[in-house]
């Protein structure tokens, strides 16, 4: 069994989110899959829909559509996930991309 640890808590809003997708709704006309984007200090959330079969890219455009224009976040963040440290990896590395940050971290 792996050890818990606490994640770092940064100073202000959007700096710490978290981002999970909520599953197994009954069926509707369009969407089956929800996004949650939370923030760790203001505790503000986005529930946006969106499809079980969903891309990297996807979500990135979801998220950049109803989370960074509004809130412009900074450089440095913090990405909590329900999904393998590999969706994180790449989330974060593809939306550094599309933003224009260069290297910010090796992989």
């Amino acid at each position: 069994m792996k050890e818990l640890y606490s994640l770092p808590m940064l100073n202000t809003s959007w700096e710490t989110i978290s981002i999970n997708f909520i599953v197994e709704f009954p069926e509707s006309t369009e969407f089956d899959m929800i996004m949650a984007v939370v923030d760790s200090i203001s505790k503000r959330a986005y529930f946006i829909p969106t499809h079980t079969i969903i891309t990297i890219e996807n979500a990135i455009r979801l998220f950049q559509h109803h989370i960074w224009k509004l809130h412009s976040l900074y450089i440095y963040i913090c990405i909590v996930s329900n999904r393998r440290l590999q969706f994180v990896v790449l989330f974060t590395k593809e939306l550094y991309y599309l933003l224009g940050v260069e290297k910010l971290f090796h992989l």
